[in-house]
C-alpha cells in the first residue's frame, strides 16, 4: 500500500506539474524552536479551495466536514497529501451581521495547505450542520465517529493514509478521545486545554467551579451554521437542528453527578468515568501515538495537561505558557502544530523531538517572564519543597486582613485556632472572563508573610494541609495563594477547593505528580464530625511557575465560597470553620520553591 501510494504520488507531480521546485539550500535561514518554524517545509501552493460535505458514521448518522485542498487556479491538487482535522463543534457559522466565520481561517491552520496538506473540519454529531444527537460529553460514540471519520479521510484519493488531529478545549479532549479509538492512521495528536479526568478538571475537589457548562445553543443559534454545499436550500441542516433539540443538557447531567462514580440515568452511564480520556489509557498507550498537549498557567485544565504526559507512555511534548483558556498570545501556535506534523506525517527531521520534552513560561508580577525547558515535570531537581505555617490571628475583617502570619517557623501552644463565618457573598468588580478568579480577601482568613527578601520562584505544585473543624456536616474549602506588592495590589497566583464531606485521600490509578489524590466515590462521603472535632483536610492548588519580587509577600486565603460556583448549595446558618495552628496540629502550605 505504501509503494503504491508513492507511486501515485510521483505519478501525479509528473503530469501536474504543480507542486513548487524544492527550496534551494541556504535560501531560507532553518529555524526549528518552540513557536517559530521556516526552512524545513517549502511553500508548494499559493492557493486553497474550501469544500463540504456529509460523511457518514458507521450507524448512518451524517456528519458535516469542511475541506481545505491545496489549489492551483482555483482547482484543488489531484495527488495525496496527509490530512489534520478537528473534531469541531462548528465548522463554519454566519453571524448576527451576516459575516460568515470559517474555522479553517480563524484557527489559521487553513495556511498548512501551502505546505502539502489537506486540513478537515468535522462538526461532532448533534452539533454543526451534522445530523444526530449529543449524549453526554465526548461520549465513546463520538469516539466511534472519529474511527470512522479517520477511515473515511485516509481512503481518499487525495489522502496518503497519514492523519494527525488537533484541538483546544472541547476539540482537545475530542482529539485525545480519538486517539482511543485504535485507527491505524492516527499517527500525531496535538491537543490543548483538555481534560485527563473529567472529573479532576471539571469538578475539581467535588466543586463545580469552573467558567462556562460546555457547548448549548438555541435552536436559532444552531441555524447560523453553514449548510454543506450540496443543501442548497439548508433544509437537510434543519431537520439536522431538529436533532440536536434532543442534546444532553450538560449543566443538568453535571449537577446529578456530585461523586466520581455517580450513574446518571439520562445518559445512562457514569460519566464522569465514561467520558474520561483517563479511563482509556491502555488503549492510547496501545496506539504509541505521539501527543503534544498544550495549556496556560491561567487555565482551570493546566494539571490535566502535566498528569496525562506524566501518565501516558507515549512519545510526548507539553507546552505551557502565560495563557489563559485557549489562548497563545505571542506564540504562533499554527507554525508548532506544522513542526510536529512534519515530523510524524512527513518525516521531516527538523529536531521537535530532540528538545527538552517541557517547555514552560516562568512569570514575574509586571508581566515579564522566561521560557524555560526541562526534562521533566515537576523540575524536581529545581524545587524544594518549603513548608510555611499558619499562624497569627486572621479575622476576616477589611481592617484586620493582615493580622495572619504566614511563616517557616512550626506554632507553639496549644490555643491557636482561628473561627471563621462563611461568607456567601463573594464578588467581583467586573465580569472575569476567563481569569480564574478575584480576590476574596476580606472575605475569608488571610495569612501573610513579612516582606520576602529576595526574589523567590515558585514552579511546581502547592499542597495545603488544614487542621479544622466544621459547625456543618458538609462544605466547600477554597484557598488561595497570592503575590502581594509593596502597594497592596493582590494578584492570585495560584488556588485549591475541596468539598469537605470527600476529604479522604486515596491512591490515584495515575499519575498525580505528588500530590494528595481524592476518589470522591459516593462511598468515600463522610460527613465532618460534631462538637468540633478537628480533621486534617489536605489538598493541592493548581501548578504555577512564577517568581515573586523581593519586597513582595505572599499571602494564603481560606474561605467558604468562590464566585465561580455554579451549584453552591448554603447552609443557614452559615457554618463557622475552625483553623488550628497549634504545635499538635499545625496548618501549613508547602510551596514548591526553587533553589
Amino acid at each position: 500500500m505504501k509503494l503504491k501510494r508513492i507511486l501515485i504520488t510521483l505519478l501525479a507531480l509528473l503530469m501536474t506539474g504543480t507542486a513548487a521546485a524544492p527550496a534551494v539550500a541556504g535560501t531560507e535561514p532553518r529555524v526549528s524552536r518552540p513557536g517559530e518554524y521556516a526552512g524545513y517545509s517549502p511553500v508548494l501552493y499559493d492557493e486553497w479551495v474550501r469544500t463540504s460535505q456529509y460523511l457518514p458514521a458507521r450507524d448512518g448518522t451524517r456528519l458535516a466536514v469542511d475541506l481545505y485542498r491545496p489549489a492551483v487556479d482555483g482547482k484543488p491538487v489531484q495527488r495525496p497529501f496527509p490530512v489534520v482535522w478537528e473534531h469541531q463543534l462548528s465548522r463554519a457559522s454566519r453571524a448576527d451581521d451576516g459575516s460568515v466565520s470559517l474555522r479553517g481561517i480563524t484557527s489559521g491552520m487553513a495556511e498548512l495547505t501551502k505546505y502539502g496538506y489537506v486540513v478537515a473540519f468535522v462538526d461532532r454529531r448533534g452539533n454543526g450542520a451534522s445530523f444526530g444527537t449529543m449524549t453526554g460529553y465526548h461520549s465513546r460514540q463520538e469516539s466511534q465517529d472519529a474511527y470512522d471519520v479517520m477511515d473515511w479521510l485516509a481512503e481518499q484519493s487525495w489522502s496518503d493514509g497519514q492523519i494527525g488531529v488537533f484541538g483546544c478545549s472541547n476539540t482537545g479532549d475530542a482529539a485525545m478521545q480519538a486517539a482511543t479509538a485504535g485507527s491505524p492512521h492516527l499517527k500525531a495528536v496535538f491537543a490543548g486545554n483538555y481534560s485527563f479526568h473529567k472529573y479532576d478538571a471539571f469538578n475539581r475537589g467535588g466543586i463545580r467551579a469552573n467558567w462556562g457548562a460546555g457547548p448549548t445553543r438555541t435552536r436559532e443559534e444552531d441555524l447560523r451554521n453553514l449548510p454543506v454545499d450540496a443543501d442548497f436550500d439548508g433544509e437537510l441542516l434543519k431537520q439536522a437542528v431538529e436533532q440536536h433539540r434532543a442534546n444532553t443538557s450538560l449543566r443538568d447531567m453535571w449537577k446529578a453527578a456530585p461523586f466520581r462514580d455517580s450513574h446518571v440515568d439520562a445518559v445512562g452511564t457514569d460519566p464522569w468515568n465514561e467520558y474520561s480520556v483517563a479511563t482509556y489509557r491502555d488503549a492510547i498507550e496501545r496506539s504509541g501515538v505521539p501527543i503534544y498537549s498544550f495549556d496556560g498557567w491561567d487555565d482551570d485544565f493546566r494539571k490535566e495537561t502535566l498528569v496525562s504526559a506524566a501518565t501516558l507512555s507515549n512519545p510526548s511534548k507539553v507546552l505551557i505558557g502565560p495563557w489563559h483558556h485557549c489562548e497563545y498570545d505571542g506564540f504562533d501556535i499554527v507554525a508548532e502544530r506544522h513542526r510536529f506534523f512534519d515530523h510524524w506525517l512527513k518525516g521531516v527531521d527538523n529536531g521537535v523531538m530532540e528538545e527538552p520534552p517541557v517547555h514552560y513560561y516562568t512569570g514575574v508580577a509586571g508581566g515579564s517572564g522566561t521560557w524555560r525547558d526541562a526534562e521533566r515535570w515537576p523540575v524536581d531537581s529545581r524545587a524544594k519543597g518549603t513548608r510555611y505555617y499558619l499562624g497569627g490571628g486572621a479575622t476576616g475583617t477589611v481592617e484586620s486582613v493582615n493580622d495572619g502570619t504566614l511563616t517557616g517557623t512550626r506554632p507553639r501552644g496549644h490555643g491557636g485556632a482561628d473561627d471563621y463565618t462563611v461568607d456567601y457573598s463573594v464578588s467581583c468588580p467586573e465580569p472575569l472572563d476567563q481569569e480564574q478568579t478575584c480576590p476574596q480577601d476580606e472575605k475569608g482568613l488571610t495569612y501573610t508573610t513579612a516582606p520576602l527578601g529576595k526574589d523567590t520562584e515558585l514552579t511546581g505544585h502547592p499542597v495545603v494541609s488544614l487542621r479544622m473543624s466544621s459547625s456543618a456536616p458538609d462544605g466547600n474549602v477554597f484557598v488561595y495563594l497570592s503575590d502581594v506588592a509593596p502597594d497592596g495590589t493582590v494578584r492570585i497566583l495560584t488556588d485549591g477547593r475541596l468539598r469537605l464531606a470527600l476529604r479522604s485521600t486515596q491512591h490515584a490509578p495515575y499519575a498525580v505528580l505528588g500530590t494528595p489524590w481524592h476518589r470522591s466515590n459516593e462511598r468515600d462521603a463522610a460527613p465532618m464530625p460534631t462538637y468540633g472535632r478537628t480533621q486534617r483536610v489536605d489538598l493541592d492548588m493548581l501548578p504555577l511557575s512564577s517568581v515573586v519580587p523581593a519586597g513582595h509577600r505572599l499571602r494564603v486565603t481560606v474561605t467558604g465560597a468562590d464566585v465561580r460556583e455554579s451549584a453552591r448549595a448554603e447552609t443557614s446558618p452559615a457554618p463557622v470553620y475552625t483553623v488550628r495552628r497549634t504545635s499538635a496540629q499545625p496548618s501549613s502550605i508547602t510551596l514548591p520553591v526553587v533553589r
